[in-house]
């Protein structure tokens, strides 16, 4: 059911995207002279063009307000084929990325990895003049104070580049960790049940507590005494010879 979920996403995604272009460069209503032009997908969506209220205004005045030229960018425009390309990247990666569950930071990071999108997206829209009515990147003089030709696309690409560089790094950060947790459990599969209850870098000292192996005495490293009360003991083997703690710092447990 999961798999049949996001290939019906993707044939929506793939859809809307090419239903959107085909409007804007080839056209979806031919004039009488054969010429193509484009359906301003608002009006269309309102209810207020039909087939008769097209064809009534151009018998009148010879164009109708619900067609525009080939190649006129509207935000409509812009929305549809973004939400179309999102959909099918998302149905991609969903059909064909590991089920690896992703950690907190990655998904933090993806989300402001979106938000820069988006906002990517409305200043390229802005600096083509897709946003207003002259076709012009609106000036972001009235803001600042002094006059910033594109300044508001140009501030608006900045903090989408910024937003996605910080979405980037933690998701890398994310990915770091989840791999490490992955490594670490793999690799704690293969411990036995003593080996389970100790930390990930467990000395020679403790593993031999947890298997208790302190109990038993080899018979070979028994510590043996002479008539000068000297004593040889064997090695610590918490230590390696060197003095601990367990050992009293002497290098020997007798």
């Amino acid at each position: 059911m999961g798999r049949t979920m996001h290939v019906a996403k993707l044939a929506v995604g793939l859809l809307l995207s090419v239903l959107t272009l085909w409007n804007l460069h080839i056209g979806f209503y031919q004039m009488g002279s054969g010429e193509m032009h484009k359906l301003v997908l608002t009006m269309v969506f309102s209810g207020s063009c039909s087939e008769a209220t097209i064809r009534a205004d151009i018998n009148a005045v010879g164009i109708s307000d619900c067609l525009q030229p080939l190649g006129t960018w509207e935000p409509i425009d812009a929305i549809l084929l973004t939400t179309g390309v999102l959909l099918s990247w998302r149905a991609l990666r969903a059909l064909f990325a590991s089920n690896r569950r992703k950690s907190r930071a990655e998904r933090q990071g993806r989300n402001l990895q979106r938000i820069g999108l988006l906002i990517a997206l409305v200043g390229i829209a802005d600096f083509f003049g897709m946003l207003t009515d002259n076709g012009q990147p609106m000036d972001a003089g009235e803001i600042l104070g002094f006059p910033f030709p594109n300044g508001v696309s140009l501030i608006l690409l900045t903090i989408a580049l910024i937003i996605s560089l910080v979405g980037g790094s933690m998701r890398r950060r994310g990915q770091r960790s989840g791999s490490r947790a992955t490594s670490d459990s793999g690799t704690r599969r293969f411990l036995g049940p003593a080996e389970r209850h100790l930390p990930g870098d467990f000395s020679v000292g403790q593993l031999r507590r947890a298997l208790m192996l302190d109990a038993f005495e080899d018979p070979f490293q028994v510590s043996t005494g002479d008539d000068w009360g000297g004593s040889l003991g064997r090695t610590c083997h918490y230590c390696n010879g060197e003095g601990c703690g367990q050992c009293g710092n002497t290098g020997s447990l007798s």
